[in-house]
């Protein structure tokens, strides 16, 4: 049985705590989305901004691989947080780390802004670094804190708070860095950012610890219940059941005080963590392709001739379609099998890359191909987002198999592996004004999805992944 109080909370805690997981999410990964979103669609106002911090000495090849250096900085910093985030949140708390993501958020936006007016492209640059590792941390510390503190019923739409919160940040950004919205005023667009990140810095003092963190790691049972008194509203008798819950499930697990939390290796011995760790990672393959779609999707467009503008506003309803595909995803996941939803998805997604390959080198010869493009990317958002949402439920349920010491674990060995193979694509995105045509460029990108797609099929079985 899990450390929750109770299987479902009353109409008006539900609403409570529903409202701290809206708050909460939209709050600190408003600078993850919105700040890796907008440079997609104001990239013509960068070209103008990096060559006058070079004194209008930049010709296009260097802008290409500075710009490639600015945009791919992101995956290693993200990195870096991914790894650090779950031993500093078992060690300060899941508040705590979201409270050290949220400063470094709010840090990161202030420091961006002040890059634009003193020209200074290496602070900008610097500014994502710091802001890639703080994204990690507040990520992962807001998903432990927000499934901690829910009762089993409402965990899965908890968990789901910062999948829609990143891709409703995403829309709002590729929105702003439009040139008719704030994209030709660099200072505005990214000052945005800051007054979200402060909010987020400010909103989680009044909040509590997680109960499970504070009974289990911190083995201090009054404050435990006083957390569950904020986030569930529980009386006495609750807060008293939740205590005996989480014994019984300390003493199945088989921790005891002076036991160390299960390693790495654990996921490679035991063979159903081994065979959900096999499956993250190549499933997490097929996630590669969206982040040159976020950078790059309105320079890809525009290679394919298509104006500027429409190519801007091609860019911006991809990401909406992407939100609202969210949104009927989240409604719909628990009624289908999610084997047949993720493979199906999946493979759409393949074939919307494989589909603008083929448009873009079409269009040389056949200047209607170009609208193959347009629908290749619009396609490419929707499919991408049912194949996250499908992924980030199933890991829900990974985890709940997972005794509660054991879970973070899991998370800290999965959560890296996302953006590492993001890595090799992004990187490829240095020489793209030099030798690779934008058809070229995402052949290379959807190899490593059509083969991880290809495994996943022969891989999956309906017992795992249903």
């Amino acid at each position: 049985m899990g450390t929750e109080s109770r299987t479902s909370i009353s109409s008006s805690a539900t609403r409570k705590l529903l409202l701290y997981g809206a708050l909460l999410s939209f709050s600190s990964i408003f600078q993850m989305g919105y700040s890796n979103a907008y440079p997609n669609t104001s990239i013509e106002t960068f070209k103008i901004y990096l060559n006058d911090s070079f004194d209008g000495q930049l010709d296009p090849p260097s802008f290409s691989w500075i710009w490639s250096a600015v945009l791919n900085i992101w995956f290693i910093g993200f990195a870096i947080g991914s790894l650090l985030s779950v031993p500093l949140a078992d060690q300060v708390g899941r508040k705590s780390c979201l409270l050290i993501g949220n400063a470094g958020n709010f840090i990161s936006a202030t420091l961006s802004c002040l890059a634009i007016p003193l020209n200074l492209w290496w602070l900008y640059m610097g500014s994502r670094l710091l802001f890639a590792v703080s994204a990690a941390i507040s990520m992962n510390s807001l998903i432990l804190l927000l499934q901690e503190s829910s009762p089993s019923s409402l965990r899965g739409t908890m968990s789901f708070y910062a999948e829609m919160a990143f891709v409703i940040t995403n829309a709002i950004g590729v929105v702003c860095g439009m040139r008719i919205v704030l994209g030709w005023n660099l200072l505005l667009l990214t000052g945005l950012a800051i007054i979200p990140s402060l909010f987020s810095l400010l909103i989680i003092f009044p909040f509590h610890e997680s109960p499970k963190f504070l009974l289990l790691k911190k083995k201090d049972a009054e404050a435990a219940k006083n957390s569950l008194r904020f986030y569930q509203n529980a009386d006495a008798e609750e807060c008293d059941r939740f205590l005996r819950e989480a014994e019984e499930e300390t003493a199945k697990g088989g921790k005891i005080e002076n036991e160390s939390p299960p390693g790495f290796s654990d996921f490679l011995r035991v063979p159903h963590l081994k065979k959900g760790l096999l499956l993250g990672i190549l499933s997490l393959q097929l996630t590669t392709s969206i982040w040159p779609i976020i950078y790059l999707s309105t320079e890809f467009l525009v290679r394919a001739n298509i104006d500027a503008m429409t190519a801007e506003g091609v860019s911006t309803l991809m990401l909406l379609f992407s939100t609202i595909s969210t949104v009927i995803g989240m409604i719909v996941v628990e009624r289908f099998s999610r084997r047949k939803i993720f493979l199906s998805f999946a493979a759409l997604n393949v074939s919307a890359l494989i589909l603008f390959v083929l448009s873009a080198s079409l269009q040389h010869s056949w200047d209607e191909a170009k609208y193959g493009c347009i629908a290749a990317i619009c396609l490419h958002g929707i499919s991408y987002s049912e194949t996250r949402l499908v992924l980030r439920s199933r890991f829900m349920s990974v985890w709940r198999l997972v005794p509660s010491h054991g879970s973070s674990q899991l998370n800290w060995s999965l959560f890296p592996i996302g953006p590492l193979p993001r890595v090799q694509p992004s990187v490829s995105i240095s020489p793209l004004d030099l030798s690779f045509h934008s058809s070229l460029f995402l052949s290379m990108i959807q190899s490593s999805p059509s083969a991880s797609l290809g495994l996943s099929f022969s891989f999956l079985s309906s017992s795992f992944l249903v």
